[in-house]
């Protein structure tokens, strides 16, 4: 299994959200540079990460559904390409949707912010199926409770596999 360190997007402009609001030129063209500074770095990600920096970049607790339907089309409009997995979307870079074939490593990443893609790809390293294979996968991951959810994400990924 190939491995590379996950990369993570530090490097955001502070933004409003009123500003994005009032459709502000450089509020827009500095939302632009962060998701794809954030995409780019981090992708494949999911939606719940980018959501997670761009709460950074806003200084906010919480992304509200009309600020979410912006960033979305401005990931439209920058051509980066998301699909509905699951249990959350996942956001591609501009080249599209692609298998991967590497693990992430080395990140603080919840269980639901991992692309299931990857857990793919290690579930193949495993000959173990069922509970073994979910207690396997989440201890490479240094997790330790299988939840009934987690259970659940887990078998769809085994299903992948």
């Amino acid at each position: 299994m190939k491995t590379k360190n996950y990369e993570r997007c530090n490097n955001l402009v502070h933004i409003t959200l009123d500003n994005m609001y009032a459709g502000d030129s450089y509020t827009i063209s500095m939302l632009d540079k962060n998701l794809k500074n954030i995409i780019n770095t981090e992708a494949p990600l999911t939606l719940n990460t980018l959501k997670a920096r761009l709460r950074e970049a806003f200084d906010v607790k919480k992304i509200s559904g009309k600020a979410l339907d912006i960033i979305m089309d401005r990931v439209n409009k920058l051509g980066f390409k998301y699909y509905e997995d699951l249990y959350d979307i996942v956001i591609w870079p501009v080249d599209g949707v692609f298998s991967i074939d590497y693990l992430r490593i080395n990140s603080d990443r919840l269980i639901y912010d991992i692309p299931y893609q990857e857990f793919v790809n290690l579930a193949r390293c495993y000959k173990s199926s069922g509970e073994e294979l979910y207690r396997e996968l989440l201890k490479y991951f240094n997790l330790e409770v299988l939840t009934a959810k987690a259970l659940e994400y887990l078998s769809y990924i085994e299903k992948k596999r």
